[in-house]
């Protein structure tokens, strides 16, 4: 089984954090499971799916962004009124998240953006997923990923080991409330809705909005 390492210095460059690539493969591995949906005629051990790979960078983006999550949260308990929500927010700046847990992204043209297949290889080569390319009507194509009980074992077993990992399957299922099945071109359009990622220039990193989503958390408190 592989280890992320680094788990309390997140932020740092990738050039010097060890056991990144660990990391990043079990975040995505995360998304990927959690957000599948179950196939009609399992086949070869997969049973599972998660379509388009830019809906799972847009998920990727608010594991990787944490205030930007909370964010969204918050639009949500004002949509809804849960009040689970709220607290779900809160609970993120409680343990620093947007600080420890932050991993930066350069915005391209087409938003922020990270190459998968390092993650994906080392995902594959354990046969713990595989990717599928699927031609569309209009003449496109959409990457699908395929995965069983074999990761979902993985996933379990690997919390088990480290409790801490847990927080991956904690954001995961966040993100997911927030995504609510959107495309990634819908979750896409989420993330520009926010000024800061909007206007983040080409080819330079995404700030926090760690700031003004506390100031938007207390506010909500005084109200």
């Amino acid at each position: 089984m592989f280890t992320p390492q680094g788990e309390n210095n997140l932020s740092h460059s990738r050039t010097t954090e060890a056991g990144y690539v660990y990391r990043d493969a079990l975040r995505l591995l995360c998304i990927l499971v959690k957000g599948s949906e179950s196939i009609d005629k399992p086949f070869e051990g997969w049973d599972h799916i998660f379509r388009g790979e830019k809906r799972a960078l847009a998920i990727d983006f608010w594991l990787r962004y944490p205030d930007y999550l909370a964010d969204q949260l918050l639009n949500l308990y004002v949509q809804t009124g849960d009040v689970s929500i709220l607290e779900a927010a809160e609970q993120i700046f409680d343990n620093n998240e947007p600080d420890i847990r932050i991993v930066k992204m350069i915005r391209w043209r087409r938003g922020a953006y990270d190459d998968l297949q390092t993650s994906l290889s080392v995902l594959s080569y354990r046969g713990l997923l595989r990717t599928m390319k699927r031609k569309l009507p209009t003449g496109g194509y959409q990457f699908e990923y395929l995965t069983g009980p074999k990761a979902r074992e993985f996933l379990k077993d690997a919390i088990m080991e480290q409790p801490s990992l847990r927080w991956y399957e904690t954001q995961t299922q966040l993100a997911l409330l927030v995504a609510q099945g959107k495309s990634g071109s819908a979750l896409k359009d989420i993330h520009y809705a926010e000024e800061e990622y909007a206007t983040t220039p080409f080819g330079a990193t995404i700030p926090s909005i760690k700031n003004r989503v506390l100031y938007r958390i207390a506010k909500i408190r005084r109200d």
